[in-house]
């Protein structure tokens, strides 16, 4: 009985040493990335590596973040998530600027009264389509502002 009472202390501490270990490891790399901007951490993805605090996309990027949150109201994370999606989908046709990418969906949505302003993923597929298909970011542009004030049209006033 004593036995069995000190082997289970001992797995106890085990695993106890083995989580704190796994812990701090996740919590370094938590520490440092909850440090970073969303713009930040989205440019850092499509890098495939950590980019300097100081690199001077990263600014543009955040500002960007901030405009397409507000316009389609949603989280900067997610606005985020949605742009490297769609730049990484592209991406595997033919290069992909995940800068552009927002800039078509804020340049799509551009005056439009706040209360009709579509639902940011059918813009992004919209500009996605175009340029898988080889169209230019100008061109993908186009399309998605004009599938966004069509869009915009058939909503009800909020």
């Amino acid at each position: 009985m004593i036995a069995i009472v000190i082997a289970a202390i001992v797995a106890i501490a085990v695993f106890a040493l083995y989580d704190r270990h796994a812990g701090q490891s996740e919590s370094r790399a938590g520490l440092l990335e909850r440090g970073m901007s969303p713009g930040h951490r989205m440019l850092n993805e499509e890098a495939g590596r950590t980019l300097p605090s100081n690199a001077p996309r990263i600014q543009r990027a955040d500002a960007l973040l901030t405009r397409a949150s507000a316009r389609f109201r949603t989280s900067k994370d997610q606005v985020a998530e949605l742009a490297l999606q769609t730049r990484n989908a592209i991406a595997k046709e033919r290069p992909e600027d995940v800068i552009d990418v927002l800039d078509a969906v804020l340049f799509a949505t551009d005056g439009l009264p706040a209360g009709r302003v579509p639902p940011l993923a059918p813009i992004l597929a919209a500009y996605a389509k175009i340029r898988m298909d080889g169209g230019s970011v100008v061109a993908a542009r186009n399309v998605a502002r004009s599938f966004a004030e069509l869009a915009a049209k058939d909503m009800p006033p909020s």
